[in-house]
């Protein structure tokens, strides 16, 4: 959320009216927390899913790192469950701590 209050912060120093400001701060923040705390997507489940994967996996590869895609493409399909399970369980979790 600092990114958000560092643009509010820009914002705010080129602006002369404080009400002005103190609504757009309030707006952003409260698109902010709708979005947190809105149900993970299938994209962001995913996403997650392949670099939780890709940490389990770098470890074993020295030389040469493939890419998450690559472990993502070689894992078997139960594989990519569990890691979507945790993925999805780690999303709503940090949800859980914006919304609090």
């Amino acid at each position: 959320m600092s990114i958000l209050l560092d643009e509010a912060d820009a914002y705010e120093r080129g602006m002369d009216d404080d009400l002005t400001f103190q609504t757009v701060r309030e707006l952003a923040g409260t698109a902010y927390m709708a979005g947190r705390s809105a149900p993970p997507t299938a994209v962001e489940i995913e996403a997650v899913a392949k670099k939780l994967l890709w940490w389990d996996m770098a470890p074993a590869w020295e030389d040469v790192m493939p890419s998450e895609d690559c472990f993502w493409n070689q894992a078997e399909p139960e594989m990519r469950a569990n890691y979507i399970r945790d993925a999805r369980e780690m999303l709503e979790i940090a949800r859980k701590a914006v919304s609090e």
